[in-house]
């Protein structure tokens, strides 16, 4: 059963311009929406524009994840490895696409679930 579908969309001028307005911007930007491990990744990272379109991606991605479990996580977090017990995921899904200043990411969350709207 498909328990709901997500995507985002992203202009990446607006993440480079977040991320250039004071200098602890990108630290306080890529701590807060990376895992640490993806925060690890990302300090190994040395150009801008590259860094730009990593955390575009990761933000796209989560944020479709969480807009594809809505309204089973209703605060602004996602953590998928710790399923809550009224949803059982199954398959998660998920499409990214690079077209020039824009990313876009969809997900597709597929499982079961005993909660009753």
């Amino acid at each position: 059963m498909i328990l709901g579908i997500g995507i985002d969309i992203i202009h990446l001028p607006r993440i480079k311009d977040l991320l250039t307005r004071k200098p602890t911007s990108l630290l306080q930007f890529s701590k807060r929406i990376l895992s640490d491990r993806e925060l690890k990744e990302f300090n190994e990272r040395d150009e801008l524009d590259n860094n730009v379109k990593f955390l575009a991606v990761r933000w796209t991605l989560k944020e479709a994840a969480y807009k594809a479990l809505f309204p089973y996580h209703r605060k602004p977090q996602l953590i998928i490895h710790e399923q809550k017990q009224e949803i059982n995921i199954s398959n998660v899904h998920s499409s990214v696409s690079h077209d020039g200043e824009y990313v876009i990411s969809q997900v597709l969350i597929e499982g079961t679930t005993n909660k009753k709207f």
